[in-house]
């Protein structure tokens, strides 16, 4: 949403105010527009399986003349009843914890649809693959496709990324990024959304791919349904742990 103008009250139709002084404005369009969502979802359990999770996720997208901003905020904790032998109780512990944040610069070239962007991401996983994962990459984007709403974004640069074990090994090396962004209007009130991320190691160690699909349909006003899938796959887990992680949400969605 662009930001008007401020005019001092009372002016006249000259543009002077009473008392003959000038008119005072501040020009506020270089704030640009911003927008996003919020998602929110619950999941409760009980009978033989007692266990409750609660799941947020939030994107802005501040756009500006020369420069386009994300960011993104998630998180996902779930408690769950454990029944332990010794003590013959069910004990309450947690089975899931995940929170992450991402932050992304684009600066547009005056030829178009072309940019340069800078990013940092970072992920704790109390159960993941890997119990810490940050990165931070620079390099060339293009706005292949844009139409109204819908348009495909292509990334690509080298960086470098820091991963540590559940164990406590760390490896820091080099790593080549690259990304596939596609938001699609499907029918009045629907949009589809598909992102691709992969952090491709140089140096042999870890190498991180993450799919986001996602389909979000209006159920009135400002309040969406959102069901989505993620996929997270790691080449090289330590010991026995799976190199993919899913996970499978619908969530309610506030769009601003």
């Amino acid at each position: 949403m662009a930001l008007p103008a401020l005019a001092a009250p009372d002016s006249d139709a000259d543009g002077v105010a009473d008392g003959n002084s000038p008119t005072f404005q501040l020009p506020l369009d270089f704030l640009g527009t911003i927008g996003g969502d919020i998602e929110l979802g619950l999941l409760f359990n009980s009978g033989n399986t007692d266990a409750y999770a609660v799941r947020i996720n939030s994107e802005l997208v501040h756009e500006l003349e020369y420069f386009r901003n994300r960011y993104q905020l998630y998180g996902r904790v779930q408690r769950s009843k454990i029944f332990n032998a010794q003590t013959q109780e069910h004990d309450s512990v947690t089975t899931a914890k995940r929170y992450g944040m991402t932050g992304q610069s684009n600066y547009k070239f005056l030829i178009g649809r072309q940019s340069l962007f800078g990013r940092g991401a970072y992920l704790y996983d109390m159960f993941g693959a890997f119990r810490v994962q940050s990165s931070l990459a620079a390099g060339y984007a293009n706005r292949v496709y844009e139409m109204q709403t819908n348009y495909i974004d292509l990334e690509t640069g080298p960086g470098f990324a820091h991963q540590r074990s559940n164990s406590g090994l760390a490896n820091t090396g080099l790593i080549w990024f690259l990304a596939f962004n596609l938001e699609q209007k499907v029918y009045e009130g629907s949009t589809f959304r598909q992102t691709f991320e992969g952090s491709v190691s140089l140096d042999g160690a870890n190498s991180t791919f993450v799919s986001r699909s996602s389909i979000t349909a209006q159920l009135f006003d400002k309040l969406s349904m959102r069901f989505s899938f993620v996929a997270r796959h790691n080449s090289r887990p330590e010991g026995k742990l799976k190199t993919m992680d899913t996970e499978t949400a619908a969530s309610v969605v506030y769009t601003f």
